[in-house]
């Protein structure tokens, strides 16, 4: 049996496809079809009842969540995926660093910022004149700003923290580059951020990866990445 990634078009679930295919390691995708920035529902429950792709079937059938742990589980599982042509892992702990910290604080600030009635809980009687919607309206506003500049502040600790070689590990290319471009070209493009810029314009070019990127962004994007 392959792996099975299972993915809906424009999700996270890129980054795993990508190396995947990247590396010559032969998997099956099993699409989830499903409007683009609306919650999965129950089509998805029975792979991962937290609700969320994606979700990665192994050979023996068991799954695995969240692309942090997905791609840790590759490093271990997968040679080419450590020391490929294509990516390489020169620093095992600092891929492991740098996968879960892209997952807590870009992604996760990402989800906050993109689904923000996640994050609190509907106002039913203000008591100050206002009305519930007003306040609603002014929490959810509070937490998109907050959540953006958080995002940017994590972006910028990669940029200082690994200003010293050319991506996030080293001189070439792996998979927590790959985490990176999806997530920063989320953010959208930012003129403090040249690494961040650089590394996802190599991600999206890259001869593997490009027709993967343009599947999946080349309409939910402000700016067409894979267009060298």
């Amino acid at each position: 049996m392959t792996y099975r990634l299972h993915n809906r078009l424009g999700s996270g679930g890129f980054v795993i496809e990508a190396c995947l295919a990247a590396c010559d390691i032969e998997f099956a995708y099993e699409p989830i079809r499903s409007v683009p920035d609306q919650p999965l529902g129950s089509q998805v429950h029975d792979l991962n009842l937290w609700g969320q792709v994606p979700v990665l079937e192994l050979h023996d059938g068991a799954k695995i969540t969240e692309v942090a742990a997905i791609l840790a589980h590759l490093s271990y599982a997968e040679p080419t995926l450590k020391h490929g042509p294509d990516l390489w892992i020169d620093d095992h702990p600092q891929f492991l660093r740098w996968s879960v910290f892209l997952s807590v604080n870009v992604y996760e600030g990402i989800l906050r910022r993109s689904y923000t009635s996640r994050y609190y809980s509907k106002s039913a009687d203000t008591g100050a004149g206002a009305s519930p919607e007003d306040s609603d309206a002014f929490i959810a506003s509070s937490i998109r700003h907050a959540a953006r500049k958080r995002v940017h502040d994590a972006l910028l600790c990669i940029e200082r923290e690994t200003a010293h070689h050319k991506f996030l590990l080293s001189d070439r290319l792996s998979p927590c580059d790959v985490y990176l471009a999806m997530l920063y070209a989320w953010h959208n493009k930012q003129p403090d951020l040249p690494k961040c810029t650089w590394i996802t314009s190599q991600v999206a070019t890259h001869a593997r990866i490009r027709a993967i990127w343009k599947r999946n962004f080349e309409d939910r994007l402000d700016f067409r990445w894979h267009v060298g």
